[in-house]
């Protein structure tokens, strides 16, 4: 068995096929990490872009403030024009772009409606202005904590507000409504304190974008307080999850004071997205062509006139098959952590993999590569299967590119099927195998596509249809006739 995995071997790294596959790999590593590179700017609002005041500007000139139908779009538009003059001053990267779109935006409707309509009173006017003129003064002097002390005022006035109105509501629709609210302040609150706490200005940046993320997603885990977690969809708990682990890493990133950027270490991280298609094309096509081109060739009565019986060259073929698939998955690994260490420099592996644990409900770190290896080895049985699927399709129709096709469609379409099953609650689709292969919904916690699912149904499954495509491909490779061949 081990010289016949041997002359399988020298076989296929004789093939020029296996180095182009791998040249343009690596060529795709290397683009990949150099696209990121030039094109991952500084975090930005984008609230202005180049010639939207001049749009508004031209918008302006075919309506007539006089005319009551056009005013409240007259109104409306020379305000857009103010604040994108204001925020084009400052820059979409800084600041005062948010605090000007965010938190002026009434003071300047205020003023420019009190030019064109009667309805603003001159002291509203006076007291916008006041507050505007104020506002002005601290975005030039840079002081963005005046911004999040004055919201943190509001909040805090709301609070007081909403506790009494709490204490007097006898309704318990009213008393939901109330509680939600006050939920909603206590959270903006946690998070104003928190960028006073941790100098976190409203700059675009990966901590101010983290305080919008942990906002949003406790904001969502609050819709689920009250609920038996027990009882909800396989979606439902697939979204509640998702919230919790986004919330608390979020929370973990803003307490530690930890940077992330989109650099070598993001795209070693996630490997297995970014390159999963290569592993697949390379392990198939090797796979889908081993046998059937011996056929095709003719060469397969030179392989069966040695001293093996089929089964054994055929398994031997087959262990090949895994073998380049994995040296294929090592090749891939080493190659980003070589061209990420060089483009984006060695220290950017330094922080280790962070993730969020359900077994534990806690966030955790692991060793960079012990992490990329865990998700690799709950992967894995996709790349086999697939592979595997390649393997008995070539010896089943000694077809080459029906081999490498079927797989290739079962792999674009298993997403698919799984939502549809999902969708319309479909159970027997636990069965196949699609919702089955993917171990890394099990990591650290996780819960699976469907709820039925567990670690060693899953394994059943894979290991059947496993063994039903060897067993078949045994069967047809050892009655097959070759003497026409």
């Amino acid at each position: 068995m081990i010289n016949l995995i041997g002359n399988e071997l020298k076989k296929i790294f004789k093939k020029k096929t296996i180095y182009i596959l791998l040249i343009i790999t690596l060529a795709y590593i290397l683009l990949m990490n150099i696209m990121i590179k030039v094109t991952d700017n500084e975090y930005s609002y984008y609230y202005y872009y180049e010639g939207d005041i001049a749009y508004y500007e031209s918008m302006l000139d075919e309506l007539n403030p006089e005319n009551p139908s056009d005013r409240s779009t007259y109104i409306d538009f020379q305000k857009q024009i103010e604040l994108l003059t204001l925020t084009k001053e400052y820059g979409n990267n800084s600041w005062q772009a948010y605090v000007i779109n965010n938190m002026l935006n009434s003071y300047v409707d205020t003023i420019v409606a009190h030019e064109y309509s009667d309805e603003i009173t001159e002291d509203a006017y006076q007291e916008a202005k006041s507050a505007y003129d104020t506002a002005i003064t601290k975005l030039e002097s840079d002081d963005w904590k005046y911004f999040v002390n004055q919201d943190l005022e509001e909040i805090n006035a709301s609070l007081e507000e909403q506790y009494a109105q709490k204490e007097i509501v006898a309704d318990s629709q009213a008393l939901s409504m109330i509680e939600n609210t006050i939920y909603d302040l206590e959270l903006r609150k946690q998070v104003d304190e928190w960028r006073l706490e941790k100098d976190i200005s409203y700059a675009p940046s990966f901590l101010n974008d983290q305080l919008e993320v942990y906002y949003q997603n406790q904001s969502s885990l609050h819709q689920y307080e009250n609920t038996d977690i027990n009882e909800l969809s396989a979606d439902e708990l697939q979204y509640y999850n998702s919230s919790l682990e986004q919330a608390s890493l979020a929370r973990y990133y803003i307490d530690n004071n930890i940077i992330l950027d989109n650099n070598g270490r993001e795209i070693f991280l996630t490997l297995f997205n970014n390159y999963e298609l290569f592993i697949l094309i390379i392990g198939i096509v090797i796979a889908g062509s081993i046998v059937s081109d011996e056929f095709n060739k003719g060469t397969i009565k030179l392989l069966l006139v040695k001293p093996y019986n089929r089964v054994k060259i055929l398994l031997a073929k087959l262990i090949v098959c895994m073998l380049i698939l994995v040296l294929t998955i090592v090749f891939i690994a080493a190659c980003q952590l070589v061209v990420g260490s060089i483009v984006f420099g060695f220290d950017s592996l330094s922080t280790p993999a962070i993730f969020y644990n359900f077994d534990t409900n806690r966030v955790e770190t692991m060793n960079i590569l012990a992490y990329v290896g865990l998700i690799g080895i709950c992967k894995l049985p996709i790349y086999i299967l697939l592979t595997t699927l390649a393997f008995a399709c070539g010896t089943i129709f000694t077809n080459s590119a029906l081999a490498i096709a079927v797989p290739f469609l079962g792999y674009m379409v298993s997403s698919f099927i799984n939502q549809l099953a999902l969708a319309y609650n479909v159970k027997q689709i636990i069965y196949f195998v699609t919702p089955n292969w993917d171990f890394s919904y099990y990591l650290f916690g996780g819960t699976p596509l469907f709820k039925e699912l567990t670690v060693p149904f899953s394994l059943i499954v894979c290991l059947v249809y496993f063994l039903i495509m060897v067993v078949v491909s045994c069967i047809v490779f050892k009655k097959r006739d070759i003497k026409n061949i």
